[in-house]
């Protein structure tokens, strides 16, 4: 089959989108999986050049499209498989979205299939000719009936999945922080149960990791052009000796030489062990990107975060010692939390000495715990539709209303990034940088980083 995979459009500017854009992994997955196959990777984040009527154009080349789906591209994803379906092209729909409310095939017959959970053999059994009643994982239409298909058991060893397919892009538009980027993982789910997580509801709270010598294979796979990489997984450090093999294969393999790394991390993985730190130091990671959340207390038992302020202090402090950047994400708009709790949390992003922050507004995803909680109380407007959601605040709080969240968002990054503290802690930085190992790397980045992010960035808070 002739396959077009889609990564539709999200809001510029919004959340993640603010300071890096990724390669959609996913979808160079599920071309990897589908060999046999005429497949094509289509990123709409990258192609301004996509109207309604090249898009057209481009689709009716094909027997089917592809597209990942999260919350915040659903509203464009029903529109692009409406344009496939005016014009006799199958369509088919996975990620976050559709698997954690797959009726939605029921409200849209633009959907021909919805696949479920973990995509790369559904998908490449579908392509194959399998018959649709067989495959697991698979929603679909059948002379106008919807069948759901039970559930496809999760993959067991992740080193079966097939290599991504990334020489489908090109890399010129992919950075973390203005910095050449690609991505990669390592492992997938996550075994703690925060609230709000539509991660725990996708992989029902089951880890499963790559083998370290995987791990580095797909590292060797980095395009040439990128000089970063950031690991996707939820929380990259979970298995602590795991990670030491890992950083030990990257410098027997001298890729720390060419290469950067950052990753996802929880705060007491890294309390717990600050020799950990020190070695992912030497294997050339340069930033922790940390969901803190929150700075209060309740907030964080209420969020079933498992660990405490004090832990969250700790492991600044010791990312600090080793010379690693923290990124501190924030909800804004946290269950119990007060417009003044709001604005402590601002105040203590940057009296702790983080290197970067973000705040996204507390979102209630489909089919969370938090989702049915908002719903009981009336959090959520009777009226909301996922279709119509722009990943602004969509719900809000016994304590602040949504243009109150609004204001807070857009005060904690003019709080943060106009800090006159700020700004000069990172020029220190830099010049203090200059004369560690890193020197060369960071040398090289500087131009970029500063000519094509912060300045620009600054500029529109």
């Amino acid at each position: 089959m002739k396959v077009l995979l889609i990564y539709p459009p999200f809001q510029l500017g919004a959340g993640m989108g603010k300071v890096m854009c990724s390669p959609p992994l996913s979808l160079l997955s599920l071309a990897g999986a589908a060999e046999d196959h005429d497949v094509e990777v289509l990123d709409l984040n990258t192609d301004y050049s996509y109207g309604i009527d090249k898009l057209e154009r481009r689709i009716q080349k094909y027997d089917m499209i592809g597209l990942t789906c999260m919350s915040n591209m659903y509203k464009m994803a029903i529109n692009i498989c409406k344009l496939a379906k005016q014009n006799d092209v199958q369509t088919i729909l996975g990620g976050f979205h559709p698997t954690l409310d797959p009726h939605i095939i029921e409200d849209y017959n633009y959907f021909d299939y919805i696949v479920k959970g973990e995509g790369e053999f559904t998908f490449k059994e579908l392509l194959d000719g399998k018959p649709k009643k067989e495959i697991l994982g698979l929603s679909y239409r059948d002379n106008g009936k919807v069948h759901h298909n039970p559930e496809r058991p999760f993959l067991q060893n992740l080193d079966d999945l097939p290599y991504p397919k990334k020489d489908l892009l090109d890399y010129s538009s992919y950075h973390y922080l203005w910095v050449p980027a690609d991505v990669v993982e390592g492992s997938r789910g996550c075994p703690f149960s925060c609230n709000f997580c539509c991660v725990t509801k996708f992989y029902n709270r089951l880890y499963r990791a790559k083998s370290p010598m995987r791990v580095l294979r797909e590292l060797y796979q980095v395009p040439q052009s990128q000089d970063l990489v950031f690991f996707v997984d939820d929380n990259f450090t979970l298995n602590y000796k795991r990670v030491l093999k890992i950083c030990s294969l990257i410098q027997k393999s001298h890729l720390n030489s060419k290469l950067r790394f950052v990753c996802q991390t929880r705060v007491d993985d890294i309390a717990a062990h600050p020799d950990m730190v020190r070695e992912m130091k030497k294997a050339g990671f340069i930033c922790f990107f940390m969901g803190f959340e929150s700075f209060k207390q309740s907030s964080l038992n209420t969020m079933q975060k498992s660990y405490s302020v004090d832990k969250i202090k700790s492991a600044i402090n010791i990312c600090k010692k080793n010379n690693i950047m923290v990124f501190g994400s924030f909800i804004i708009g946290n269950i119990g939390e007060t417009y003044d709790d709001v604005l402590f949390n601002i105040k203590m992003m940057s009296k702790l000495g983080l290197d970067f922050m973000m705040t996204n507004p507390l979102t209630a995803f489909p089919n969370t715990p938090l989702f049915y909680e908002a719903r009981e109380h009336g959090w959520i407007d009777k009226d909301f539709k996922w279709e119509e959601w722009n990943f602004g605040p969509m719900m809000k709080t016994p304590d602040l209303s949504i243009d109150d969240i609004k204001e807070l968002l857009d005060l904690s990054y003019e709080s943060f990034y106009k800090n006159p503290k700020w700004l000069l802690l990172d020029k220190i930085k830099g010049i203090k940088n200059l004369f560690s190992p890193d020197a060369g790397w960071l040398f090289k980045q500087l131009g970029s980083f500063f000519s094509n992010g912060i300045s620009k960035f600054i500029m529109k808070i």
